[in-house]
């Protein structure tokens, strides 16, 4: 029996180089277990370049990608452009292709065209609902016409779509209070116990003295408050200058974060690494002393989730999703008033602390291992597509069978 196909429309950063395509699509197959679950699989993404030569059974389809200069000449211009663009480009597409598309799965909502189709041919369409997008567009990113838009089209498809998947309890209150009455599911980010345990065994510790490596993994993004972490770490630098602060990610903020360290006389205690890859990402969390959080807003942090398997102490502004995380004093240790003086003395007394500091992390690590387990979360998947889809239900039972 021919399997469904699935369409999934992610949202991914335009800018992205191929390490990182790689990474954003072995994480996307990896969620879905696509490869042994479906015949035949179509990602959509709001992507400026094809990476169809690094993926394997897995048709890549950028909506924003056009081989003809002129175009993308007009779609550099201005991000409204790209969005229509990639909204037309994606309802076409669906809408030629809509016989033999039996679910469709969406990340978010940065189009309305996978909800259109949905209810023009009766397809099941599942949102999964990763963080708060709309309010981080019209509120954080300033892009008031976009953020409108999209809330209004969030509010439209929360209680019109076949199935919500979301990856917080937060983001299950802030839906029901949008007007959805019908079931939602939960289902949060999950980490390979495997793989964290077997990065941390092929990674040594570098000689330096204990509390000296503060760590930053995420976009370089106004959510993340990156001015408030830099700030602390000013006040952290004055008192004991052997310290230094690891930032691992890329995004818009890199120059002001660049500037900022100048003025401060940070330039030589502030690393900007950049992207880097998974493997890198979980030895920097080996050898460092604390990893830092501040953001305005999060849906389900996976860097948390890393952080707790691999058993570095948390210091995280309390906002919602994190909270949904980590527990004050118990799995991490949360921030109440984000100013820079009161990030730094936490900072400060996670480092300063060994004692709290392993018991924190010996219970986040217990946390982290009962619920954000890759099993767990692949069967609540198989579960919800059970009861979207006769026909994927009795591929199941056949296999089982076998």
């Amino acid at each position: 029996m021919v399997t469904q196909v699935i369409v999934i429309i992610p949202s991914l950063d335009t800018s992205l180089d191929l390490a990182k395509a790689r990474g954003s699509f072995e994480e996307t197959k990896g969620r879905y277990e696509l490869f042994t679950e479906f015949d035949n699989v179509v990602l959509l993404t709001h992507d400026d370049q094809d990476f169809s030569d690094v993926l394997l059974r897995i048709v890549h389809v950028p909506c924003t990608f056009s081989k003809y200069e002129p175009i993308r000449r007009i779609l550099s211009r201005s991000s409204y452009i790209r969005w229509f663009y990639f909204f037309l480009r994606s309802f076409l597409w669906l809408v030629r292709h809509y016989k033999s598309i039996d679910l469709l799965i969406s990340e978010n909502i940065d189009s309305p065209a996978p909800l259109i189709v949905s209810m023009l041919f009766k397809i099941p369409y599942v949102i999964y609902y990763r963080y708060d997008v709309g309010s981080q567009v019209k509120w954080i990113n300033k892009r008031s016409i976009i953020g409108t838009i999209v809330l209004a089209e969030e509010r439209f498809a929360f209680k019109r779509v076949k199935a919500l998947w979301v990856t917080s309890p937060h983001l299950t209150s802030m839906i029901k209070a949008a007007g959805r009455r019908k079931r939602i599911t939960v289902i949060p980010n999950w980490i390979t116990k495997t793989e964290i345990a077997e990065n941390i065994a092929n990674t040594s510790c570098e000689e330096r003295p204990i509390g000296t490596s503060i760590l930053f993994v995420g976009r370089l993004h106004p959510v993340k408050r990156l001015n408030l972490l830099v700030q602390a770490f000013y006040f952290l630098h004055k008192k004991d200058p052997r310290v230094n602060l690891y930032l691992l990610g890329d995004g818009e903020e890199r120059q002001r974060i660049e500037e900022m360290a100048n003025s401060l006389g940070l330039a030589e205690s502030l690393h900007l690494l950049g992207f880097v890859d998974r493997q890198t990402v979980l030895k920097m969390m080996k050898q460092s002393d604390v990893l830092v959080l501040c953001s305005k807003i999060e849906g389900n942090p996976r860097v948390l989730i890393e952080a707790m398997m691999s058993k570095i102490p948390i210091v995280a502004t309390n906002v919602p999703g994190t909270r949904d995380i980590v527990q004050h004093k118990k799995t991490g240790y949360l921030v109440n008033h984000p100013k820079p003086e009161e990030l730094a003395r936490a900072i400060e007394y996670v480092l300063q602390n060994e004692q709290f500091s392993e018991a924190m992390v010996n219970c986040a690590y217990t946390f982290a291992i009962q619920n954000f387990s890759k099993e767990s979360a692949m069967q609540k998947i198989r579960k919800e597509l059970a009861l979207l889809l006769p026909k994927y239900q009795r591929r199941g039972e056949s296999r089982v069978n076998q």
